[in-house]
Protein backbone atom coordinates (compact mmCIF):
# COMPACT_ATOMS: atom_id res chain seq x y z
CA UNK A 1 0.00 0.00 0.00
CA UNK A 2 2.80 2.43 0.87
CA UNK A 3 4.51 1.81 -2.48
CA UNK A 4 1.29 2.48 -4.39
CA UNK A 5 0.73 5.72 -2.43
CA UNK A 6 4.32 6.80 -3.04
CA UNK A 7 3.99 6.05 -6.77
CA UNK A 8 0.76 8.08 -6.95
CA UNK A 9 2.34 10.99 -5.11
CA UNK A 10 5.33 10.98 -7.46
CA UNK A 11 3.02 10.88 -10.47
CA UNK A 12 1.04 13.84 -9.17
CA UNK A 13 4.21 15.82 -8.47
CA UNK A 14 5.47 15.32 -12.02
CA UNK A 15 2.09 16.00 -13.66
CA UNK A 16 2.43 19.82 -13.75
CA UNK A 17 5.83 19.52 -15.44
CA UNK A 18 4.41 17.25 -18.13
CA UNK A 19 1.37 19.47 -18.68
CA UNK A 20 3.53 22.61 -18.87
CA UNK A 21 5.89 21.26 -21.54
CA UNK A 22 4.07 23.08 -24.34
CA UNK A 23 3.12 26.10 -22.33
CA UNK A 24 4.82 29.45 -22.13
CA UNK A 25 8.44 28.74 -21.24
CA UNK A 26 9.04 32.41 -20.45
CA UNK A 27 10.94 35.19 -22.16
CA UNK A 28 14.28 34.43 -23.76
CA UNK A 29 17.20 36.51 -24.98
CA UNK A 30 19.38 35.79 -27.98
CA UNK A 31 22.05 34.50 -25.61
CA UNK A 32 19.45 32.30 -23.95
CA UNK A 33 18.60 30.67 -27.28
CA UNK A 34 22.32 30.15 -27.98
CA UNK A 35 22.75 28.62 -24.52
CA UNK A 36 19.83 26.24 -25.17
CA UNK A 37 21.42 25.12 -28.43
CA UNK A 38 24.76 24.51 -26.71
CA UNK A 39 23.03 22.66 -23.85
CA UNK A 40 21.43 20.31 -26.39
CA UNK A 41 24.74 19.33 -27.97
CA UNK A 42 24.60 15.69 -29.02
CA UNK A 43 21.05 16.20 -30.32
CA UNK A 44 19.61 17.79 -33.45
CA UNK A 45 18.03 21.13 -32.52
CA UNK A 46 15.13 22.71 -34.40
CA UNK A 47 14.46 26.40 -33.66
CA UNK A 48 11.24 27.82 -35.08
CA UNK A 49 10.77 31.59 -35.12
CA UNK A 50 7.09 32.53 -35.53
CA UNK A 51 4.35 34.95 -34.50
CA UNK A 52 0.70 34.34 -33.68
CA UNK A 53 -0.45 36.73 -36.43
CA UNK A 54 1.68 35.16 -39.21
CA UNK A 55 -0.41 32.98 -41.57
CA UNK A 56 2.50 30.87 -42.90
CA UNK A 57 3.62 30.34 -39.29
CA UNK A 58 0.15 29.09 -38.38
CA UNK A 59 0.27 26.71 -41.34
CA UNK A 60 3.57 25.11 -40.32
CA UNK A 61 3.10 24.85 -36.54
CA UNK A 62 0.93 21.68 -36.75
CA UNK A 63 3.71 19.99 -38.76
CA UNK A 64 6.27 20.97 -36.13
CA UNK A 65 4.01 19.57 -33.40
CA UNK A 66 3.68 16.33 -35.40
CA UNK A 67 7.46 16.19 -35.90
CA UNK A 68 8.02 16.59 -32.15
CA UNK A 69 5.80 13.52 -31.64
CA UNK A 70 7.75 11.60 -34.28
CA UNK A 71 11.28 12.14 -32.97
CA UNK A 72 12.45 10.98 -29.53
CA UNK A 73 13.39 13.79 -27.16
CA UNK A 74 16.79 12.19 -26.58
CA UNK A 75 17.61 12.71 -30.28
CA UNK A 76 15.86 15.93 -31.31
CA UNK A 77 15.08 19.15 -29.40
CA UNK A 78 12.45 21.64 -30.58
CA UNK A 79 12.32 25.28 -29.48
CA UNK A 80 9.57 27.68 -30.44
CA UNK A 81 10.53 31.35 -30.38
CA UNK A 82 7.62 33.76 -30.67
CA UNK A 83 8.33 37.21 -32.06
CA UNK A 84 4.95 38.53 -30.95
CA UNK A 85 5.15 42.04 -29.52
CA UNK A 86 1.81 41.85 -27.72
CA UNK A 87 2.38 39.67 -24.64
CA UNK A 88 -1.35 39.11 -24.17
CA UNK A 89 -1.81 37.85 -27.73
CA UNK A 90 1.26 35.62 -27.32
CA UNK A 91 -0.09 34.16 -24.06
CA UNK A 92 -3.53 33.48 -25.59
CA UNK A 93 -1.97 31.83 -28.65
CA UNK A 94 0.34 29.56 -26.64
CA UNK A 95 -2.51 28.59 -24.33
CA UNK A 96 -4.83 27.60 -27.20
CA UNK A 97 -2.20 25.82 -29.33
CA UNK A 98 -1.28 22.24 -28.34
CA UNK A 99 2.48 22.83 -28.37
CA UNK A 100 4.46 19.79 -27.24
CA UNK A 101 7.75 21.66 -27.03
CA UNK A 102 8.84 24.75 -25.10
CA UNK A 103 7.79 28.09 -26.55
CA UNK A 104 9.50 31.31 -25.50
CA UNK A 105 8.63 34.95 -26.06
CA UNK A 106 11.67 36.55 -27.69
CA UNK A 107 13.39 39.54 -26.17
CA UNK A 108 14.10 42.32 -28.69
CA UNK A 109 17.71 41.16 -29.29
CA UNK A 110 16.73 37.74 -30.65
CA UNK A 111 15.97 38.94 -34.19
CA UNK A 112 19.39 40.55 -34.53
CA UNK A 113 21.23 37.64 -32.90
CA UNK A 114 19.77 35.17 -35.43
CA UNK A 115 19.39 37.46 -38.45
CA UNK A 116 15.61 37.07 -38.53
CA UNK A 117 14.33 39.39 -41.24
CA UNK A 118 11.14 37.47 -42.06
CA UNK A 119 9.02 34.78 -40.45
CA UNK A 120 8.52 31.97 -40.26
CA UNK A 121 12.19 31.11 -40.01
CA UNK A 122 13.54 27.70 -39.11
CA UNK A 123 17.08 26.94 -38.02
CA UNK A 124 18.27 23.37 -37.60
CA UNK A 125 21.51 22.53 -35.81
CA UNK A 126 23.43 19.28 -36.06
CA UNK A 127 24.58 17.26 -33.06
CA UNK A 128 27.79 19.30 -32.80
CA UNK A 129 25.82 22.55 -32.50
CA UNK A 130 26.64 23.73 -36.03
CA UNK A 131 23.85 25.34 -38.02
CA UNK A 132 22.90 22.97 -40.85
CA UNK A 133 19.68 24.60 -42.10
CA UNK A 134 18.68 28.26 -42.30
CA UNK A 135 15.24 28.34 -43.90
CA UNK A 136 13.28 31.58 -44.27
CA UNK A 137 9.59 31.24 -45.06
CA UNK A 138 7.13 28.39 -44.73
CA UNK A 139 8.74 24.99 -44.17
CA UNK A 140 6.55 21.97 -44.81
CA UNK A 141 6.56 18.99 -42.51
CA UNK A 142 8.18 16.93 -45.28
CA UNK A 143 11.01 19.45 -45.66
CA UNK A 144 11.56 19.49 -41.91
CA UNK A 145 11.55 15.69 -41.74
CA UNK A 146 14.09 15.43 -44.60
CA UNK A 147 16.41 17.91 -42.87
CA UNK A 148 16.22 16.20 -39.46
CA UNK A 149 16.44 12.68 -40.91
CA UNK A 150 19.52 13.67 -42.89
CA UNK A 151 21.26 15.00 -39.79
CA UNK A 152 20.32 11.95 -37.73
CA UNK A 153 21.56 9.67 -40.53
CA UNK A 154 24.88 11.54 -40.60
CA UNK A 155 25.41 10.67 -36.95
CA UNK A 156 24.18 7.10 -37.20
CA UNK A 157 21.35 7.81 -34.71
Amino acid sequence: MRIRTLALLLALLTLPAVRAAGQDAGPITGQGVLDAIVAAQGKVVVVDFFASWCRPCLMEIPDFIAARKHYPAEKVVFLGISLDQDQGEYARFVKQTPFNFPVHLADPDVMATFGVKMIPKTLVYDVTGQQAVNHAGYMSGDELKRAVDSLLADTGK
